[in-house]
């Protein structure tokens, strides 16, 4: 080796150490953490609260009774999950290549908005009616008696009111992560105060479905408010009056990245959502029940997950557009690390105190719960260290990559959950969930690593030109 390339191979080297040592170092990354922070925050109070209210609701019902309020739910939010189109995801890849700045980005922006907006109406019209009218017409069916039917049209009006993608969009482009973290609270807060009015009073399942549809309602309401007045303030206005005409020819692609999305989350809830109804199916209510609770108090994990993811899609996708690469790889990097930390930290946290946990929020009847919330913890870690991964193949444009990964990784899960769950209860279920997170974060990451290394060879010879 001649002493020029020592010298080469030697900057190399120099240039990757001083890399990992700037990796946590420049001001992007700070300024995700400052993000991250403020949703931890309000997440993490609206997981206490949230837990809170979901002890009242148990210690008031009992195991069977909260079960039956658990399927009810759990069906609602299927037809929820079925339905929407999860447009924030096209609305942020779209936002992240308009113009920076002038008329014609307020005309994109408006248009952009306003196509995400009657996405999501329509989308929580159909849901809210094929929830209702297929609880009313397939009642004897799906094993439902004339009070279950009632609960499932009471808490399907939550559905009219779940415009959640537009707003996300606004939001999360806009960096009020603050106000995302914070309105949740709101309607948690809502739900305590009315479960521990139905505490007092003795309240039936008909009181609590009532209490849990109008926080929902309170906090959907809110979430849309917020992001009208951010769109007012960046004088973006008048969404319901801007014409849908050419919306695909101003934006090619954005409808079957719409489509795609959707059809990805509606494969999605049947591990994430129908898992409930297939342990309620398959085992009785009360292990519908005592499965619905691990899930709540792991939901609390969960939104950490899912607020991060919240804070990395509109970089990474900014990133991409850019063309900055390196730093695109660095933020995915990033936030794996914290994530997996977290993951870890909390799966300790429960080995050492989750018995104790459950019995003082949820009361002992409940105590079967621990191993259940312990097994899932573990998917979960997988699950969140594959989170980034995800919104890196959005960004990318690789949704139908995603797509596939979801759609065979979930038919595993319902082979596996269907033959386990018959034989050793809520826990098949679980031991499914498993098996989903692993298989889906190795396919992930092997794709992101495929189609980077490919994005990047396809650059050399242009900037070699």
């Amino acid at each position: 080796m001649d002493d020029e390339t020592r010298v080469q191979s030697a900057n190399h080297i120099g240039s990757r150490k001083r890399g990992r040592l700037q990796l946590w170092k420049d001001a992007t990354l700070l300024r995700r953490f400052i993000n991250i922070g403020h949703l931890l925050s309000g997440n993490g109070v609206n997981g206490a609260i949230a837990l809170v209210g979901v002890a009242l609701t148990a210690r008031s019902l009992g195991p069977i009774e909260y079960g039956i309020l658990a399927l009810v739910i759990s069906y609602v939010r299927v037809f929820d999950r079925l339905m929407r189109f999860e447009s924030w995801q096209p609305l942020i890849k779209y936002a992240a290549q308009v113009a920076k700045d002038g008329q014609e980005r307020l005309t994109h922006l408006r248009a952009l908005f306003a196509f995400g907006l009657w996405l999501d109406v329509g989308a929580c019209l159909a849901a809210a009616l094929l929830a209702s009218l297929v609880a009313i017409l397939f009642a004897p069916l799906l094993g439902m008696n004339h009070t279950h039917v009632l609960l499932v049209c009471i808490n399907a009006v939550t559905l009219l009111f779940n415009i959640s993608g537009m707003p996300t969009a606004v939001l999360r482009l806009a960096g009020r992560f603050r106000t995302i973290a914070y309105v949740q609270v709101t309607g948690s807060i809502v739900r305590i105060l009315l479960c521990a009015i139905g505490l007092w009073m003795h309240g039936g399942l008909i009181f609590f479905i009532c209490a849990w549809t109008i926080s929902q309602i309170v906090s959907s309401l809110l979430f849309l408010a917020f992001s009208l007045f951010e769109l007012k303030r960046q004088g973006v206005i008048a969404l319901h009056r801007m014409p849908m005409r050419g919306i695909t020819q101003r934006f090619p692609g954005i409808m079957g990245f719409a489509w795609s999305s959707s059809l990805s989350t509606s494969i999605r809830t049947s591990s994430m959502e129908l898992d409930v109804l297939i342990v309620g199916a398959l085992s009785d209510p009360r292990s519908a029940g005592l499965y619905f609770v691990a899930k709540q108090v792991a939901k609390v994990v969960q939104q950490v997950c899912a607020q991060v993811q919240a804070v990395l899609y509109p970089d990474v996708a900014r990133l991409w557009a850019e063309g900055a690469r390196s730093l695109f790889r660095r933020a995915i990097v990033q936030v794996q690390i914290i994530l997996d930390v977290f993951a870890l930290g909390a799966i300790a946290v429960l080995v050492m105190g989750g018995r104790w946990l459950i019995e003082l929020t949820v009361g002992h009847a409940f105590a079967e719960t621990y191993p259940l919330l312990l097994v899932q913890m573990v998917a979960l870690a997988f699950t969140m260290h594959a989170a980034p991964l995800r919104s890196a193949l959005l960004a990318m444009g690789e949704q139908r990559s995603v797509l596939h990964i979801v759609l065979w990784s979930t038919l595993v899960f319902q082979v596996i959950a269907l033959l386990l769950v018959p034989r050793i209860g809520a826990m098949g279920a679980n031991v499914a969930h498993v098996v989903l997170a692993v298989s889906s974060a190795i396919a992930m990451e092997r794709t992101l690593r495929r189609r980077f290394g490919r994005a990047v060879s396809d650059e050399r010879p242009a900037a070699s030109a």
